[in-house]
């Protein structure tokens, strides 16, 4: 089967999404559901191919599900590349509505960080690490519920690495990655670091800023201030007690050892200061 073949299969009528390597359809299947059918350049993309196994072996609620992968060839370019067809989820990203200058309610803050320990712990249940979690990669979907997607960066605890042990650092997202993760210490980057970067975005998404990234900052700055900086405590109404954000900032603490041991143990204990709050209906 060729590209065009492929495509055929569907209804495409937006222009597509590129990036690096990848170009991204959404498209509409014979059964009028609609998919990401996203092409890969690199048929041995490593990232891509970890990604794809892990999202095809998980179920996992709110993650996109994958419907079918393979190899096909390009005639534009002369090669072939790889395809997935995936599902697409309707919302606007995290990232977008944050840069309409909107902040959220506890409420809203509430919800967003209780489903990511939700999808955390099954993550965690199959020593699964997404490494970048952040507000370009959670979904507010239009079904009323919260997604996280992109597993680009996910690392199987024990499974073979992609980045040379060597390397000084390790792949990350500026403003999001603890300590460990910057500094490609394998051996130490585990559940805790996921919980870091779930720390950094609902602070994110309670101030309508990252509390690590300044205008014009560049990586080293981004960097230097995540790994010093000490952001001020979120003052929220409805946090009666403040224990809201004493939470959120023990997420984002500099030390693993002062961050939840497991997902597990952040999601009882949101439970349990969730007492403590006036959330809104």
């Amino acid at each position: 089967m060729n590209l065009s073949e492929l495509k055929s299969r569907f209804k495409i009528n937006d222009k597509p999404k590129k990036g690096g390597q990848k170009i991204v359809y959404r498209a509409i299947g014979n059964n009028g559901e609609k998919y990401a059918l996203k092409i890969i350049s690199n048929t041995k993309d490593p990232r891509v191919i970890q990604e794809i196994t892990i999202l095809k072996e998980l179920n996992i609620d709110n993650t996109p599900k994958i419907v079918e992968t393979g190899i096909v060839y390009d005639e534009g370019i002369d090669e072939d590349v790889l395809y997935i067809v995936e599902q697409y989820i309707d919302g606007v990203s995290l990232r977008d509505w944050l840069n309409l200058g909107n902040k959220t309610s506890l409420s809203k803050a509430f919800e967003i960080l209780n489903t990511l320990l939700v999808i955390e712990v099954q993550l965690e249940e199959n020593n699964i690490l997404h490494r970048d979690i952040n507000p370009n990669n959670i979904i507010l979907g239009q079904d009323g519920l919260i997604y996280l997607i992109d597993f680009g960066l996910a690392k199987v605890i024990g499974g073979q690495s992609i980045t040379m042990t060597a390397a000084t650092h390790g792949p990350f997202t500026p403003g999001y990655a603890p300590f460990e993760q910057v500094a490609n210490n394998k051996m130490q980057q585990d559940v805790r670091t996921d919980l870091f970067q779930i720390g950094v975005t609902v602070y994110e998404c309670c101030t309508g800023k990252n509390p690590f990234v300044k205008p014009q900052d560049g990586i080293f700055q981004i960097v230097s201030r995540t790994m010093t900086f000490v952001p001020p405590s979120l003052i929220l109404e409805g946090d009666t007690k403040g224990l809201f954000a004493q939470f959120v900032n023990m997420l984002m603490a500099k030390n693993q050892s002062q961050r939840p041991n497991t997902a597990a143990d952040a999601l009882r204990y949101l439970n349990v200061i969730k007492t403590t709050l006036v959330l809104e209906d």
